[in-house]
């Protein structure tokens, strides 16, 4: 069984060394460099949680090769379900997206991606993991837990700066929404005018022109208003729709289809609410 000294310092080395993966993955893909993961520094939690479970859960059967895959494809696999969910729930769009795979479900996870974590938690729990818990008992006592300290003040302060991100844009889309909402009335107003004018139009006498006219003339300024406003409206909306700060380039640059997700339903809200 793990100590909490020897789980803090696992979670931070399979944090970092997923990150790597990631790296070299998105490399591939892309040809060039792309800082990967949910935060900034050189670490992906998801790794560090995922083997830190995997190796509490399945360390009893490590012997025993079936149950070991079994109970790692399990366990990533639900861990990488809930994961997904939650951070569709906060950003409103997927991190990751396996639609396409035969045998998924909702996009977040898939049979041919649960089987390759089963795979790899095989691997590290039988050769990688003996190899971490030498290191971590090779290094001396003092130096562990420099690390620890100074990995966890990184990290808190990292989770920090990425939750205002978090919050920055969900205010904003919560501020896109009330502009949508004010657009949409805005829309029903000119349309009751334009009603308005046209039913009188209709109904007036030739005896009552004068009085039509000035009532017009009424609507004009009314509707004029109401334009303009409108347009006010849309440029904010706008603005919002296009702002650039870092946490949101970073999160495009690294997770490409994230960006798009975002872009797309904001400019499918922008053209429905015009």
């Amino acid at each position: 069984m793990l100590t909490i000294y020897e789980a803090v310092l696992c979670f931070f080395i399979y944090a970092i060394l997923g990150w790597c993966v990631e790296v070299i993955y998105a490399t591939v893909n892309s040809g060039k460099f792309v800082n990967r993961g949910f935060l900034n520094g050189p670490y992906c939690p998801i790794y560090g949680f995922g083997v830190l479970i995997v190796v509490i859960c399945l360390t009893p059967v490590s012997g025993r090769l079936l149950p070991l895959f079994l109970g790692s494809v399990g366990l990533t696999t639900a861990l990488e379900l809930v994961t997904g969910f939650l951070l569709e729930k906060i950003f409103h769009a997927h991190w990751w997206d396996y639609s396409e795979e035969p045998f998924q479900l909702g996009g977040y996870i898939c049979a041919k991606f649960s089987l390759l974590w089963g795979i790899a938690c095989v691997l590290v729990i039988r050769v990688v993991h003996p190899v971490v818990m030498g290191l971590v008992h090779w290094l001396p006592r003092w130096l562990g837990l420099t690390l620890v300290a100074v990995f966890s003040v990184a990290f808190a302060a990292d989770l920090a700066i990425t939750v205002a991100g978090i919050l920055h844009i969900r205010s904003n889309l919560r501020l896109m929404n009330r502009i949508a909402k004010e657009l949409h009335n805005l829309s029903d107003a000119v349309g009751e005018n334009l009603s308005d004018g046209v039913m009188d139009a209709m109904e007036r006498t030739e005896k009552s022109k004068q009085e039509l006219a000035l009532r017009r003339e009424l609507t004009g300024v009314e509707l004029d208003e109401l334009k303009a406003k409108a347009a006010q409206l849309s440029e904010r909306y706008r603005t919002i729709m296009e702002e650039r700060t870092f946490w949101t380039r970073r999160m495009r640059r690294a997770f490409p289809q994230l960006g798009e997700q975002l872009r797309e339903r904001m400019k499918e809200r922008l053209r429905r609410d015009r």
